[in-house]
């Protein structure tokens, strides 16, 4: 009898060998399979990475780029005005201007030529010129001249008044003091006949002002130091401030790409 077969059927033997044989082979189709699993799990794992390292490096750029934009923004923003400002108040606060002496122009047009007589003047006529406790009196002789009148006034004869006399270009009679202190007169009869008539007649000087004292230029000093302090704190809290929402957008950024953390260590 055969020990292959008993009765025509299988033997036990080989019911075991094929047994085995077929373990073996689901033993190596399971570890094929597993093998393909753990391969495909690898790639799956470096794609991830990947593309969380690349959605990292352009959150990193573009936050870079706007922290960039948003500190030189501020920089560049908060110093001219100041600087300005302070060149403007200076100029105003050390204005100043002098004294200027008293100064009076007739309304009639008159020549270096013109007879007085012409002008109405008549022989004997008199004219006075006052400044200060001085005065020019002047009397027609019928047949001078608005240059005659002019020589008696610039005359530096004793108790005359301190004036000059000239003629602008349009023939104005123009009488100046020689000083910033005395106030000019014009007066007499026939005054009006050169151009000053009532309300023509009193000319003032000029008061000059100073510049401010010392305490108010320490003054204006230390307020444009405080200035320059607060506008100085304000630009470092605005960058501050602006560093700080960037580091908060990079984070949530980070959060969506699966990466979260990373980019704000590479930050800090």
């Amino acid at each position: 009898m055969s020990i292959g077969s008993v009765g025509g059927t299988t033997s036990f033997w080989q019911q075991d060998q094929n047994y085995w044989q077929q373990a073996q082979e689901n033993d190596n189709s399971t570890a094929a399979t597993t093998s393909v699993i753990d391969a495909i799990s690898s790639a799956e794992t470096s794609l991830g990475k990947g593309l969380a390292s690349i959605a990292n490096q352009t959150a990193l750029n573009r936050v870079n780029s706007q922290l960039t934009a948003a500190i030189q923004s501020i920089l560049s923003g908060d110093t001219g005005s100041s600087t300005s400002t302070g060149s403007s108040t200076s100029s105003a606060a050390n204005a100043s201007s002098s004294p200027s002496p008293a100064t009076g122009t007739g309304t009639a047009v008159l020549a270096i030529d013109t007879p007085l007589s012409l002008l109405g003047i008549p022989a004997g006529g008199t004219i006075t010129v006052s400044a200060g406790d001085d005065t020019t009196t002047y009397t027609s002789t019928g047949t001078d001249t608005v240059g005659d009148l002019m020589n008696a006034i610039n005359a530096n004869d004793f108790g005359n008044a301190a004036v000059t006399a000239s003629l602008s270009s349009d023939g104005r009679l123009i009488l100046t003091s020689k000083n910033d202190t005395d106030t000019i007169t014009v007066g007499g009869v026939y005054a009006s006949n050169i151009g000053f008539a009532v309300g023509n007649q009193t000319f003032n000087p000029t008061e000059g002002t100073s510049a401010p004292s010392t305490t108010s230029s320490a003054t204006a000093t230390s307020t444009t130091a405080s200035s320059s302090s607060t506008s100085s704190s304000t630009s470092t809290k605005s960058y501050t401030t602006v560093a700080s929402e960037m580091l908060s957008s990079a984070s949530s950024l980070l959060s969506d790409s699966g990466d979260g953390g990373t980019l704000v260590d590479m930050l800090t």
